[in-house]
């Protein structure tokens, strides 16, 4: 019986001292509270702001007003359709040309309706264009990439 046990212990000595195999790299990584679609991850604000807050939030968050960089992109919001009324992204200042708040100048890829300086999308996934001060939920996005030190979750929108 002692020889059972010591041969026990020897294995689990042994088992233990193996090194513990790298964990496979995530898929797919966005923050608690975020939807992944199409390699980005996306946060849909349940709180209202006006653009110039919701562009703060999403910084606070390694993140921006939502960029939409083609056709398809903006079809992939589809399974939000009726729940849409969001600021994303792109605005002009007074006389200029709309820009992406990255700076790119707008491509007229899409049509924005409206004369204002702020765009958003609506419940028919139109680009809309609305005065800044307009209190509205907005969409972040981001890549689907961790940022070093952040913790999950967004936080502070209720």
């Amino acid at each position: 019986m002692t020889v059972v046990v010591i041969a026990l212990v020897a294995a689990l000595i042994v088992e233990k001292s193996r090194p513990s195999p790298p964990c496979p790299p995530a898929a797919s990584w966005c923050p608690d509270g975020w939807i992944r679609i199409q390699g980005k991850c996306y946060y849909f604000s349940k709180a209202e702001g006006n653009w110039t807050y919701s562009q703060s939030f999403c910084s606070s968050h390694a993140a921006s007003l939502a960029g939409i960089e083609s056709p398809q992109e903006l079809g992939s919001l589809l399974p939000y359709k009726g729940k849409l009324d969001h600021w994303i992204g792109l605005r002009k200042d007074t006389g200029q040309v709309w820009k992406w708040v990255n700076g790119t100048e707008f491509d007229h890829r899409f049509e924005i309706q409206g004369g204002p300086d702020c765009a958003f999308l609506d419940e028919d996934l139109n680009v809309i264009s609305s005065s800044c001060s307009s209190l509205r939920k907005w969409i972040c996005s981001r890549p689907d990439t961790p940022v070093k030190g952040e913790e999950h979750g967004v936080g502070g929108d209720s």
